[in-house]
């Protein structure tokens, strides 16, 4: 419309270095800085996934059947265009503090922030199959995204010429849907109040070790595999209590048996630099990594035949699935293309995916002034560098 082709977005930001001061005097020979701070942005954002997202626009191609002589040219019905699209209205709150003690060795910084993205291109809403067409994008979708950050940093040097420095970053974020269309509340999509990321998956009670262990259970039918359960498939458990496992409706009010078993954001991100140089030695260090991360796994590589009977069988997946001389494994019984009812997701094979990688070392030498003039050289200096050497992880 044309009434939404012009957006006004301000920004404002404040700070006050308190250690500037007088009444701060008393403590300024070990807070250097004191430095607090707020800041308000808003922005406008009108990329899509269209080059002419107001248009409808008719497709046009070419037929797979000959008309005197020739491929007829064809066209058809263009796609329906929502009439209220309009800008995307990010907002951004920030506080934050910046700080340094004892001669400025010790600096860091903190910050605090709330992003809200009102008036999102979200998916498209479901509506009835009768529409004949696709449902058109629309700003459906209201955001907030809330987090941290952490920042340190020493910074020294030492009588006999050392330099050294540790800087050590830390962040966590979390986004939630505070508005969306699903009167349903199906989980399979957005919803108001769900976090961007979520894992619904079902909750293990373990492997079934008998017949009888299998018969005293809730039944599993629905999952898959019909009545032929047997011991050494996953035992899930029955969350709801009416004796039959299943997923319900999929919806926030009747999720069945399953429940939200993890999240795949990447949290508590951190980042670890050291550098110390002496007499024209240097080494510089980078570790970088997660926190906390889930995801569950699927495909081959996790689950080898069981997953698919045509896949190249490992190893490890067949010397640790249960048997009844292995009845502590930690896969399933060994039956070829049964990934479809025990390996549904759930919490006995969700991964973690925190990790800590030494993205960088470099140990470096500079050769001394006084031998590399003699070269006609300014400066030469001969490194190692290696990048991703090790990593710890689960």
């Amino acid at each position: 419309r044309s009434d939404s082709r012009w957006g006004f977005f301000p920004s404002a930001s404040v700070g006050w270095n308190i250690a500037r001061e007088k009444f701060f005097l008393p403590v300024s020979k070990v807070v250097n800085t004191f430095k607090v701070r707020a800041s308000y942005g808003s922005l406008g954002n009108q990329n899509t996934s269209s080059l002419y997202p107001t248009y409808s626009t008719i497709g046009t191609g070419t037929g797979s059947w000959i008309i005197d002589g020739t491929l007829a040219n064809i066209a058809w019905a263009p796609s329906l265009v929502s009439y209220n699209l309009s800008w995307e209205k990010i907002r951004t709150w920030n506080a934050g503090v910046d700080f340094g003690l004892f001669n400025n060795r010790l600096t860091g910084s903190f910050d605090y922030y709330i992003r809200k993205t009102d008036d999102m291109v979200g998916p498209s809403e479901k509506l009835p199959v009768v529409l004949g067409t696709a449902v058109p994008s629309s700003n459906n979708t209201n955001l907030k995204t809330f987090g941290w950050e952490l920042e340190l940093m020493w910074k020294d040097r030492l009588n006999n010429g050392l330099n050294y420095s540790a800087r050590f970053t830390l962040a966590d974020s979390r986004t939630k849907i505070t508005r969306y269309s699903n009167p349903s509340g199906l989980i399979d999509g957005f919803y108001a109040g769900k976090y961007v990321g979520e894992i619904w998956g079902y909750e293990t009670v373990g492997i079934f070790q008998s017949k009888e262990e299998v018969a005293a259970s809730a039944d599993q039918s629905q999952l898959g595999n019909g009545s032929k359960w047997g011991p050494g498939d996953v035992h899930y458990a029955d969350l709801n209590g009416d004796k039959v496992i299943n997923w319900g409706d999929k919806t926030v009010d009747n999720p069945g048996d399953t429940k939200i078993i993890g999240n795949t954001t990447p949290r508590y991100q951190f980042g670890i630099t050291g550098n110390i140089a002496w007499k024209g030695f240097d080494l510089n260090i980078f570790i970088q990594g997660v926190g906390k991360r889930d995801f569950f796994p699927s495909g081959n590589f996790f689950w080898g035949q069981i997953n698919n009977a045509g896949a190249v069988g490992t190893y490890e997946v067949y010397n640790n699935a249960w048997r009844e001389d292995n009845p502590n494994a930690l896969y399933p019984i060994w039956k070829a293309g049964s990934a479809g009812y025990n390996a549904k997701t759930q919490t006995r094979f969700l991964q973690s995916g925190a990790y800590a990688r030494l993205k960088n070392l470099t140990l470096g030498y500079t050769l001394p002034n006084a031998l590399t003039s003699k070269l006609y050289l300014n400066r030469l200096r001969v490194y190692f560098s290696g990048q991703n050497l090790c990593e710890i992880t689960n």
